[in-house]
């Protein structure tokens, strides 16, 4: 089916929602905040060029308009892109014990922060990024060791935490379930479009198969689905967490309504995937 009237209503509801925070004044020990916006920044550059490939591409020959398609299989990589950006942001931000999210991310941080040490640095200025933020590694793990949350873990788990692992014992599916989605529909999809990212059989299959535009179109609409689905908890999840965007979506009742149609939880696929 076809999803263009859904995707740009939520997708005006997504606007409006997160320039609800604009100007708002950061409190002192609040810095952290800052990153839902730029969580929800890259999941909106995601969905609008999901939304962008669905139109199409023309490349020329010689000056003359020769080759026209639509790059379902981009479309899809973008797509798992989306997806891993909301499932961060709901679990950074998602749960109303604010001292746990506070937690997640400064682990979050630090797995990140850990990342880039292990990057070859060839300037002096990146030599000198990666100096500074070394101390910020080890200021950022005596924070975390310090905080209630961390004696939850295992030894061994608290070990990875500080080593940068900050999903430790949980994997994408654990994060999809506690964000609110059917297991089996989140390992679908994802499954699918990992092969895409990767470059599985089926993947190559299917763009091979898909010459028709009608073909290309329809593979298109699916994943413009799962945007859609992104947007909806999206909508809530966000609104949640700040209150003027829970203001701005009382007072859309349309697209609340659209927002409310397709947040698909567990109870709304149970019919399709058995609980």
């Amino acid at each position: 089916m076809p999803y263009d009237a859904e995707y740009s209503t939520l997708l005006d509801l997504f606007i409006r929602l997160v320039n609800s925070q604009a100007g708002r004044k950061i409190e002192p020990g609040e810095a952290w905040w800052n990153d839902a916006q730029v969580l929800a920044s890259k999941l909106f550059r995601h969905l609008v060029s999901m939304k962008t490939l669905s139109i199409g591409s023309t490349v020329e020959l010689d000056g003359v308009a020769d080759i026209y398609f639509i790059d379902h299989a981009s479309v899809k990589v973008i797509a798992r892109a989306a997806l891993e950006t909301y499932l961060v942001f709901f679990y950074l931000y998602g749960n109303p014990d604010a001292s746990l999210c506070k937690f997640r991310h400064k682990t979050w941080c630090l797995g990140g922060l850990t990342d880039r040490q292990k990057f070859h640095a060839s300037s002096a200025q990146a030599l000198e990024v990666l100096a500074q933020e070394k101390i910020e590694i080890e200021q950022l793990k005596l924070e975390i060791e310090g905080l209630p949350q961390f004696g939850s873990y295992t030894e061994k788990q608290r070990k990875k935490l500080l080593e940068g692992e900050w999903r430790v014992g949980s994997g994408w599916a654990d994060l999809s379930r506690n964000a609110g989605f059917h297991e089996k529909y989140f390992k679908n999809i994802y499954g699918y479009l990992c092969g895409y990212s990767h470059s599985s059989y089926l993947s190559a299959l299917q763009v091979g198969q898909a010459e028709l535009i009608k073909d290309q179109k329809m593979l298109t609409q699916s994943i413009l689905g799962i945007g859609v689905v992104l947007m909806a908890h999206f909508a809530f999840s966000y609104s949640s967490a700040f209150q003027e965007a829970d203001a701005i979506l009382s007072t859309n009742p349309s697209a609340k309504r659209v927002a409310e149609k397709w947040r698909l939880g567990p109870n709304e696929m149970a019919s399709i995937y058995g609980h």
